[in-house]
């Protein structure tokens, strides 16, 4: 499906209840503006069918036009000094610091551990060439302070052994530039992730702590986590609406960045309702 179609069908979830609220909204605003040149101009509007007509299909484009589908919602919240931002596009077009799932034992293996069209994937391929084994070595630098919550695995047939606590958070890059690689999902032995709401909210907390100390107060970008492989058993708005709300909550507590922008790909909008997303994007932040 291409990001066109993807978009119309984020038309039509507008449905004729949002629309048709919209065009009555918009024909009243335009009686009531025309109203007061008739009190001048006895007559003067007297277009009969055609003008009444003419003035129902006015009314028609306009509420269509209001209830299209944006590529990107932003609200902020009363205080911290922080935004959130739903965006539809490619997270890795976005030049901020990037949150990068990943599993506990930090597989980075393409193939059958970790899929090419992945966002670990492609966040290997784009910033590493592919080449796992660099970003292996940057992967076991961060986690050498923390080599005491290290768990072997004997039962392992590939990719990794050591197993690390769920929310264990990387911070990789530069300070200009970071990649936040969070462990939201447990790796089972036969290459399948799963993972639960109580372990990407906990992954989150974590998270937000790292983008704290790390961050710099920059803006960060982040895709719906656990949204793919893993075997959590949450549509992609639950996961959508926990990772505002999480968000939203750690920053009342402690400034994290000046905004969160979510990331949603264009082929993951048919399980997506931007517009049920965006009323609760408005009541989330406060």
């Amino acid at each position: 499906m291409s990001d066109d179609e993807s978009y119309f069908k984020s038309l039509l979830k507008a449905g004729f209840k949002r629309i048709g609220a919209s065009f009555f909204k918009i024909y009243g605003i335009f009686k009531i503006l025309l109203s007061p040149i008739t009190l001048f101009f006895p007559g003067g509007l007297d277009f009969g069918w055609v003008g009444y007509f003419t003035l129902i299909g006015v009314s028609i484009f306009f509420a269509v036009v209001e209830c299209r589908p944006k590529r990107s919602i932003s609200q902020k919240l009363s205080s911290p000094d922080s935004a959130v931002e739903i965006k539809v596009g490619d997270i890795f077009d976005e030049e901020v610091h990037l949150v990068i799932g990943a599993n506990d034992v930090f597989d980075t293996e393409l193939g059958e551990i970790m899929k090419p069209s992945s966002v670990q994937g492609q966040f290997l391929i784009k910033f590493y060439n592919g080449e796992h084994e660099k970003l292996d070595a940057e992967i076991e630098e961060a986690l050498k302070p923390l080599n005491y919550l290290r768990e072997e695995v004997s039962d392992k047939v590939r990719g990794k052994t050591g197993r690390y606590p769920i929310g264990t958070t990387l911070a990789l890059g530069t300070e200009e530039k970071r990649y936040f690689l969070t462990a939201y999902g447990h790796m089972n032995n036969d290459m399948t992730v799963k993972s639960c709401s109580d372990d990407v909210q906990h992954s989150l907390n974590k998270l937000w702590n790292k983008i704290r100390l790390k961050g710099h107060g920059r803006n960060v970008a982040i895709p719906i986590i656990a949204s793919g492989l893993a075997r959590t058993g949450l549509p992609r708005m639950s996961l959508a609406r926990l990772i505002i709300n999480s968000f939203v909550n750690a920053s009342k507590e402690e400034f994290i960045a000046n905004k969160l922008t979510l990331m949603i790909y264009p082929k993951d909008l048919e399980y997506i309702n931007l517009y049920q997303l965006e009323d609760f994007l408005k009541s989330a932040c406060f």
